[in-house]
């Protein structure tokens, strides 16, 4: 039976036992002798190991633990009971790597609550709420990113808190943290486009470094879920090819949806319900959009497709300039045109291009080119062309 007098007396202090049992950094590890290092110091472990390397418990008591995952359980809740009350007992628990739970990497991490700080990284990673120690994206192009750490380490980066223009990853001096060279669609970087095509959403954290207004004061954060909603290359502040990517927070009734995304088959909804919400969003002009696909006779300008639906023709209207921030372009005429769901989707894309003299290059693993179809009463913006070609300037297509 596991009794206080197991923990708090033991030799040195309480404080080394249970780093022992799960290296937790919610305390110095001031107090275990005089020549104890504080907790934030590379070499405390090393000191530990080498000082108490069954971490101040008597050895019959350690191999017991280290034996016994309820004893274990046992101990960290006594500690939390005497020393820990501030702190929520299960994400104790999950981060010493007794609360064992099943959890592909995707939506809420389990035990964890939107706001819950940490010190360091490495708290992260036990909690499952960022995995790697170091990078800044968790993820692979062939699944998507898992979540992202916003925290000032690159120098493009913007945070409106519900919108993030978040820079990828790569190309920086690690010396000096400035950008040296220009960053590739790879690893992380091809993870986020992943997350755009696919729509997941992705955990983000932020951590003390980046913008004061809505960064933690110390440690890091987790600030729930947001949703990858465009992705472009562009010259950054030190003129390198940077990738950007703008994420927006997830609403209130997809984070519900969002807490349950597994990687098994989803098991859906016989009978779905309705919810009434309200959201904010870009006025589009319906007539604009009318206008340009009625004049085209709704077939696409790329392909010449004219897809007929029992209420009539369709075709969709795609904005050549973005709306809305960072790209602000006009919802007008000249900045639109009528596109087959295809090609709209590559358009957007960047696997599109269109260039002055209006014919049409299309990326990927079987390219081709086509003539853009022009008609008198839509004349279509060049330089609108221009930030689209400049936009999507080093899309490849490449999802390693």
């Amino acid at each position: 039976m596991l009794t206080e007098y197991d923990i708090a007396g033991s030799s040195p202090t309480p404080e080394s036992a249970f780093l022992e049992l799960g290296q937790f950094p919610y305390w110095e590890i001031l107090g275990t002798n005089d020549g104890a290092p504080d907790s934030r110091d590379p070499n405390a472990l090393a000191w530990l190991t080498q000082h108490t390397p069954e971490g101040g418990l008597e050895t019959s008591l350690h191999e017991q633990l280290a034996s016994d995952e309820d004893l274990c359980r046992d101990a960290v809740k006594l500690l939390h009971e005497h020393h820990f009350q501030e702190y929520r007992l299960n994400l104790l628990l999950l981060e010493a790597g007794i609360l064992g739970t099943e959890f592909d990497g995707f939506g809420h991490p389990p035990h964890v609550r939107v706001g819950d700080t940490f010190k360091r990284r490495r708290t992260l990673a036990r909690a499952r709420v960022h995995r790697p120690i170091m990078a800044g994206i968790c993820g692979t192009g062939a699944g998507g990113a898992e979540s992202i750490v916003v925290s000032g380490g690159y120098e493009d980066d913007e945070d409106h808190g519900e919108e993030i223009i978040y820079t990828g990853q790569g190309g920086r001096d690690e010396k000096t943290k400035k950008q040296c060279k220009d960053q590739e669609l790879t690893l992380g970087n091809a993870a986020l486009v992943t997350s755009y095509s696919t729509g997941t959403p992705v955990r983000v954290i932020r951590g003390s470094g980046g913008d004061p207004q809505h960064s933690p004061a110390t440690g890091l954060r987790y600030d729930g879920l947001y949703r990858v909603e465009e992705y472009w290359s562009q010259r950054g502040e030190s003129n390198f090819l940077v990738w950007r990517y703008r994420l927006r927070a997830v609403d209130s009734v997809d984070k519900q949806a969002a807490s349950n995304i597994t990687r098994s088959f989803p098991a859906g909804n016989s009978s779905p319900g309705r919810k009434e919400t309200s959201t904010q969003r870009i006025i589009r002009s319906t007539k604009v959009a009318d206008y340009v696909k009625k004049i085209h006779a709704y077939a696409c300008q790329v392909c010449g497709l004219r897809i007929e639906t029992p209420t009539g023709a369709y075709a969709e209207a795609a904005h050549i300039k973005p709306l809305g921030h960072p790209h602000n372009g006009p919802d007008e005429i000249d900045n639109v045109l009528c596109l087959c769901p295809n090609h709209h989707t590559a358009f957007d894309f960047g696997m599109l291009i269109i260039n002055d003299d209006r014919t049409v290059t299309q990326r990927g693993s079987e390219p081709r080119t086509y003539q853009l179809r022009e008609i008198r009463g839509h004349t279509i913006n060049g330089n609108y062309l221009t930030y689209h070609r400049d936009h999507h300037e080093h899309v490849t297509g490449a999802t390693e």
